[in-house]
């Protein structure tokens, strides 16, 4: 992983081949001698740190080292254990416990442990959780108490018990003391946490054990003790990163919202393993590791994009509710890419018959609205179930379904049916549909140029007008000038001109590009007299819609405001509009709804329409090629589109 990493872990595998004290060669590497030093309060080991690089990253990450006092004493524990075979228990530790939870009082305890060949570490916890047990329970306590040599032993039993568990070479047994809800327990359970990370630098526990560990410091992090401890793990998942598998994955990527210091050397590792396993994940855990990128607010490309390779690959075992989920996710964490869009169309076109919910339509189509993806396949299931169920659907999610025809712009040759079905639907439920969602929904039928005037005409009517209030009124005003505009049988506008409205102010970003190319603007317009900026059309309703970005017009009719009152010629003036990249569908050509609709407007007033793209502006701009840009410009201009 990391240079110095390698290096920790090399020499820390030959001290133990050497059976030298663990770590402890390191320490003038690594351990600090700043002032600010703290030294855990333990005779057995001290902090330090160490530094890891992770690509271009460097970060000092907490370690802890083993005091050895004596060399040769290591070493003959050392060979003695490696002449030891690892012993576990012949009965399950819940056989165990049930055995002793027969015992009525300390008496039965002690005969059977003296019925015992070898006190296991299994059968010493299962002992000491017993008498403890008892020693709440006062009518067997009472029967002890009259023997006075049974409570005598009781101290010095507990005593030998508790060194047999300290001493115990099976980690699951440790871990069993620290989840252990007995009170009996809880001054004994440093001393076993303190063990556990011995055994974790030491590479002893498994992947599975370690997320166990982790877990129970997360769950009681307010001890400082244990909030403390939690980061010195990442050095157990480095060195058993190759355990890591499809199912114990998502254990460790549970731990990392928990973790500080340590969480992006643990996250790299997630990431790496990410790749290698992931076409072996199932549904479950990756809409899991999904939820916890989301709380996360995790943002890897590299991951994203396994992701994606994933969807596609397993979209065929999704049902509803898993792709619901799935896409939820990926909308939330404001990513998609082609093999998503590819998944979500193929499930989409063979499965539209199938889908029994609509709130998967829903969640299909925002998912859609969200990165502005105009797919005709996914689109026309989605119009195909509208079609089949649309008189069901609750009112409330209409919006969600017809909105996004109409700012994506589809076809409308192809969604005929899908606009007149619409309609009728809407009038059918009129009254329980939202007044806001009723304008963005005529709003839609605008952007493809529908005017459904019964519609209009019943949202236009005194009593329902008075209900509605005032972020619904101006989209009502935008759907007035539209359609006074648009469509000739419209008898608009029917709305006053709003006398309150704010000043509309121009987007910094095309503000900020504008100023920075101004000089290669007045070039191609042929001076600064021929060319105003941040132009609102006057007497149409105060709206981004009718604000032109930059106005070319003859010599001395505006120059950073233009004339409205000096006649033009149709066709004379020319409306340059720079589309940022939101401006456009994902294919990055097609404009959506509100953006064709400005274009069309300008048109009908008597404009030619040239449009610009902000990104090959700014491309130009910070590329130094000014005469490129001059061409872009004067490209545009001349294929302007003339008014209608």
């Amino acid at each position: 992983m990391a240079i110095v990493l390698r290096s920790y872990c090399k020499a820390h595998k030959n001290v133990q081949k050497s059976v030298l004290p663990s770590l402890s060669t390191l320490m003038p590497m690594f351990h600090k001698t700043f002032s600010d030093d703290r030294v855990i309060d333990n005779a057995d080991f001290c902090d330090s740190t160490i530094l890891v690089e992770t690509g271009f990253n460097v970060q000092e990450l907490p370690v802890i080292i083993r005091k050895i006092k004596h060399i040769e004493v290591e070493k003959e524990q050392a060979s003695s254990e490696q002449e030891k075979k690892h012993t576990s228990d012949s009965i399950s530790y819940n056989l165990i416990q049930s055995e002793f939870k027969q015992c009525v009082d300390l008496r039965d305890v002690f005969s059977l442990l003296t019925k015992c060949t070898k006190i296991t570490p299994n059968i010493a916890l299962g002992a000491m959780e017993r008498i403890y047990d008892l020693e709440k329970n006062p009518g067997a306590l009472n029967l002890d108490i009259k023997n006075e040599h049974i409570n005598l032993a009781k101290g010095a039993i507990l005593d030998k018990l508790l060194k047999v568990v300290m001493k115990t070479d099976d980690t699951q047994t440790i871990l069993n003391v620290l989840q252990s809800v007995s009170s009996f327990m809880v001054p004994y359970k440093y001393k076993f946490c303190d063990e556990l990370l011995f055994r974790t630098v030491d590479n002893k526990l498994t992947i599975e054990q370690l997320c166990t560990f982790t877990m129970f410091l997360i769950k009681n992090k307010n001890d400082p003790k244990y909030s403390e401890t939690i980061d010195k793990l990442w050095v157990g998942f480095v060195q058993k990163d190759v355990d890591i598998n499809e199912t114990n994955i998502l254990q460790i990527f549970q731990v990392l919202p928990h973790l500080k210091i340590s969480k992006r050397t643990v996250q790299t590792l997630l990431e790496q393993k990410l790749c290698d396993l992931w076409p072996k994940i199932n549904v479950s855990t990756m809409q899991d590791i999904l939820s916890i990128f989301i709380e996360e607010k995790y943002l890897s490309l590299q991951s994203f994009a396994v992701v994606g390779s994933w969807l596609k690959k397993s979209i065929n075992i999704l049902n509803d509710d898993a792709l619901l989920d799935m896409i939820t996710k990926l909308t939330r964490l404001n990513y998609t890419d082609d093999q998503i869009e590819t998944a979500v169309e193929k499930y989409m076109r063979l499965k539209v018959t199938k889908i029994e919910s609509h709130v998967l339509i829903v969640g299909v189509l925002n998912y859609c609205m969200q990165f502005q993806i105009r797919n005709n396949n996914i689109m026309t299931a989605c119009s195909q179930y509208f079609l089949t169920h649309g008189k069901s659907i609750s009112p409330s999610f209409l919006k969600s379904i017809i909105y996004p025809f109409g700012y994506l712009l589809l076809d409308t040759n192809d969604y005929d049916e899908f606009w007149d079905f619409a309609v009728s639907v809407i009038e059918e439920k009129f009254y329980k549909i939202d007044p806001d969602h009723l304008c963005s929904i005529l709003l839609s039928y605008i952007y493809v140029r529908k005017y459904p005037l019964k519609l209009v005409n019943r949202i236009f009517a005194q009593e329902y007008l008075f209900n509605m209030n005032s972020q619904t009124l101006k989209s009502l005003h935008i759907i007035d000038t539209a359609l006074s505009l648009e469509y000739s049988e419209y008898l608009g506008p029917l709305l006053p001109k709003d006398q309150w409205s704010k000043p509309i102010t121009q987007d910094s970003r095309i503000k900020n590009i504008i100023d920075k190319v101004r000089d290669s603007l007045v070039a191609v317009a042929g001076g600064e007299d021929k060319l105003s900026t941040a132009v609102l059309i006057p007497h149409l309703y105060s709206h981004e819609t009718y604000l032109i970005d930059v106005m070319l017009h003859p010599t001395g009719l505006g120059s950073n405001i233009f004339n409205w009152k000096t006649k033009t010629r149709r066709n004379e003036n020319i409306a340059i509009l720079i589309h940022l990249p939101d401006h456009y569908c994902s294919d990055n050509e097609q404009l959506v709804g509100p953006q064709m609709m400005r274009k069309r407007h300008l048109k009908i007033l008597g404009m030619k329409v040239a449009s610009l793209k902000y990104t090959s502006i700014s491309q130009f701009y910070t590329s130094y090629n000014s005469s490129g840009l001059r061409q872009y410009l004067g490209d545009a201009i001349k294929n302007a589109e003339s008014c209608s």
